[in-house]
């Protein structure tokens, strides 16, 4: 990998760092260096900190200029799509409303075409999808996606830009990871489906580690059937579904929730904030939800040794934050667990898209 690269790498991972601590971590000299920057001066800026005494000390980040990325999240409820510059500001966006007859295929993937024609001008691209991905395929139950091959089915590398594909969660992880610099990160992604990821962080230039948990269906008990077709599954008896129904007193399936589900978006939405006026109440209808999902979280950052969730996800607030933490820290005094509400709307495009301009550096200048 060229030294270009490297510099690129820790600067992303960094933000922003010292040129001397950077000679000292690539292995040059100051001559040596400037020659460096100087090929990057299209990726970089050099800012210089006023010093009580002696020369400035000089910064080095990545130039606003320096790349377009096109992020899209492809979710339940809808598929965003974001340009980013290089300082992570966003210059354009689009929503399109997911609903029950896009959930296939061909319906998710012409949903990204119409996106596609909407942008034209971007360097890389990720793309970040509700479920599972494994070597670029797509398995998303709740899309309806079985083994879904979207670099065949939108035609990627005919865009002649490099693209990277992850799962939603893993996207919020590698955001939490690139942005808090910890190196083990563990994510919880929460509404009517549950999902998590634990991020490792291994070595600048080696491939980080994902490993995306399907936390949503381990088996905890009871006779609903998950929409995954087993029996049992977390998801139906600790997510939104059993908020919406203590809430409403409906005996609705959750099959049946989750494929009508976009018929209850506006009393989710109102569920999901009645902790803000009410929240005696709030406990009421979340009480249950919380008590199971905290026997598994709190078992869950055992077994990986993590002792903070970042928790985020249509259904998360700082309020069911502070009661999960809670509750999980008064099951056992082996749990000492700090869970943290992770209110960046937009954390599953901003993560996606940092891993894109990864790529776009480990592409452009691996040789």
């Amino acid at each position: 990998m060229k030294n270009e690269a490297k510099i690129l790498l820790h600067i992303l991972r960094q933000k922003r760092i010292r040129r001397k601590d950077l000679e000292k971590i690539i292995g040059v000299n100051p001559s040596t260096m400037t020659y460096l920057l100087d090929k990057l001066n299209d990726y970089i800026e050099i800012t210089e900190e006023v010093p009580t005494l002696g020369k400035p000390p000089q910064f080095i980040s990545i130039s606003k200029r320096a790349w377009h990325i096109l992020a899209i999240s492809v979710g339940r409820e809808k598929i965003r799509a974001v340009i980013y510059n290089g300082h992570g500001e966003e210059l354009e966006c689009t929503e399109q409303r997911v609903r029950k007859e896009h959930l296939n295929a061909i319906g998710i993937t012409e949903l990204i075409k119409n996106i596609f024609d909407k942008f034209y001008d971007f360097d890389s691209l990720g793309i970040a999808f509700s479920g599972n991905v494994n070597e670029e395929k797509v398995d998303s139950k709740i899309l309806k996606l079985d083994n879904y091959d979207p670099v065949k089915a939108l035609r990627l590398k005919s865009l002649g830009v490099p693209f990277i594909i992850l799962s939603d969660v893993e996207a919020i992880a590698a955001y939490e990871s690139k942005t808090s610099g910890k190196e083990r990160v563990f994510v919880l992604n929460y509404g009517t489906g549950i999902g998590a990821c634990y991020y490792e962080y291994h070595a600048l230039f080696s491939r980080d580690e994902f490993k995306n948990i399907p936390l949503g269906h381990l088996y905890f008990g009871g006779n609903e059937k998950c929409y995954c077709g087993a029996t049992g599954c977390l998801e139906t008896v600790a997510s939104d579904y059993v908020a919406f129904k203590n809430f409403t007193g409906s005996n609705i399936s959750f099959i049946d929730f989750i494929e009508q589900e976009e018929n209850y978006w506006d009393v989710l939405k109102s569920i999901r904030n009645i902790n803000k006026t009410n929240n005696s109440k709030a406990l009421e209808i979340y009480e249950n939800v919380i008590d199971k999902l905290a026997y598994v979280l709190g078992n869950t950052t055992l077994l990986l040794g993590v002792s903070q969730i970042a928790l985020y996800g249509e259904g998360s607030s700082k309020w069911f934050a502070s009661m999960l933490e809670r509750k999980i820290n008064e099951l056992s005094t082996n749990f000492k667990v700090s869970v943290r509400y992770g209110n960046v709307f937009d954390a599953v495009e901003r993560g996606v898209s940092l891993e894109a301009a990864v790529h776009l550096v480990r592409k452009k200048f691996s040789k």
